[in-house]
């Protein structure tokens, strides 16, 4: 079985993932600072943490792209939850960013599961 990771562990994940990205978006010559539609993905275990996770994303700014049933084999109480918010690339990689998303997600029995946009 596996072991659930501890907040720093998965902050640190995101915060791996972020400097892999930035190099790709720096080859590819992509402006950092310019404000985009910034996608985030999260998983909650109850329609209630779904709900209650969107109201709190709604409370920072994010529109509420999805929140749906997304049950798997051997994780049927599985909720998708995505919401977006228009800021920089620099802004969504930086470990405050990060760190608040993870956290805020944790408060709610989720998990903060990464970003994306279009370049």
């Amino acid at each position: 079985m596996a072991e659930k990771k501890t907040l720093e562990d998965i902050i640190s994940g995101h915060e791996a993932r972020n400097a892999s990205l930035r190099r790709v978006f720096l080859e590819k010559k992509v402006d950092l600072t310019e404000p985009r539609k910034i996608e985030c993905h999260f998983w909650t275990w109850s329609p209630k943490d779904a709900a209650q996770l969107a109201e709190s994303l709604k409370g920072r700014g994010f529109e509420i792209l999805t929140q749906h049933p997304a049950a798997a084999a051997g994780d049927p109480a599985r909720w998708n939850l995505e919401a977006a918010v228009r800021q920089s690339i620099e802004l969504t990689m930086r470990p405050e960013f990060t760190d608040e998303l993870v956290r805020l997600a944790d408060s709610h029995g989720g998990l903060y599961d990464g970003w994306g946009t279009s370049v």
